[in-house]
């Protein structure tokens, strides 16, 4: 499926999202002590840190947020990975120490959009 059919129709009365973006309390910043499932009130941009190990990071329900994007930075140290899944278990990308990951999710899956490299100074 071409990425293009899977964007929401902004034009929709029921579109979700459109708008204005409100950056004051967009990222949220944390060092991992275990997996972390991800719900409404987390913020668009995600730096985290799994903390000398893996960690899996499970994304909210795809029926309860339409026209969401995530970011996920992965702020390791050293070689570790943040595994972003869907609430059903199923792996959707492996972002790697030196990597994030930008996720768009259409109200019926979440679907990769980019692998970044990036620069933590």
């Amino acid at each position: 499926m071409p990425l293009i059919s899977a964007l929401q129709d902004i034009s929709a009365a029921s579109a979700v999202g459109v708008g204005t973006f409100d950056l004051v309390g967009s990222a949220y910043s944390a060092t991992l002590s275990g997996d972390l499932t991800l719900t409404a009130k987390h913020p668009a941009i995600l730096k985290l840190d799994p903390a000398a190990a893996s960690r899996d990071v499970t994304l909210e329900a795809e029926a309860d947020c339409p026209g969401r994007i995530r970011w996920v930075i992965n702020a390791a140290d050293t070689d570790q990975d943040v595994v972003l899944k869907n609430d059903a278990g199923s792996d959707i990308v492996t972002i790697d120490q030196n990597e994030s990951a930008v996720v768009y999710c259409d109200g019926t899956a979440w679907t990769l959009i980019a692998v970044v490299a990036i620069s933590l100074s």
